[in-house]
């Protein structure tokens, strides 16, 4: 049985695998010999448990709707918020944009190509990428709000 013995900085490791149920039997079985034996690591495993027990009981303090009716009356929340999804915008349209030119490379440089063909798929393309990102946008924000959301269909 001496094999089995640990010491105490091996049991303070143990410890919160054995709280948060993560560790074998056979160290648990260690462990808990060891915080029977040793006052030190038995005071140290019982303030463990009771912050997991804290913590596991904690509940965030949902924000009242009168808030948030406050918040979006104030101009600078609704200009920063429309500011920061143009700017988002416009960084999604660039990376995409510059995605499809890169994988397109080769047809846009084609001289063999007619240049009307060219500015046709360039000015098709960048719609497409403006129309998805728009449509992005508006599912991400509808998603926040809907209230179908939880129905099967």
């Amino acid at each position: 049985m001496a094999e089995n013995k640990i010491s105490c900085e091996e049991a303070k490791i143990l410890m919160m695998g054995l709280i948060d149920d993560e560790i074998d039997e056979k160290d648990k079985a260690r462990v808990l010999e060891h915080v029977q034996s040793c006052r030190v690591c038995a005071s140290e495993y019982e303030s463990f448990l009771n912050l997991k027990k804290g913590t596991s009981e904690m509940k965030l303090k949902k924000l009242p709707e009168i808030y948030w009716d406050e918040y979006w009356d104030h101009i600078y929340n609704r200009i920063e918020r429309g500011i920061g999804w143009i700017i988002l915008s416009l960084g999604a349209i660039l990376i995409l944009g510059y995605g499809f030119y890169a994988i397109s490379h080769e047809f846009f440089m084609n001289p063999d190509k007619p240049l009307f063909l060219r500015i046709s798929a360039g000015i098709f393309s960048v719609g497409a990428i403006i129309l998805f990102v728009s449509v992005l946008r508006e599912k991400l924000m509808i998603r926040s709000v809907d209230k179908y959301r939880s129905i099967k269909r």
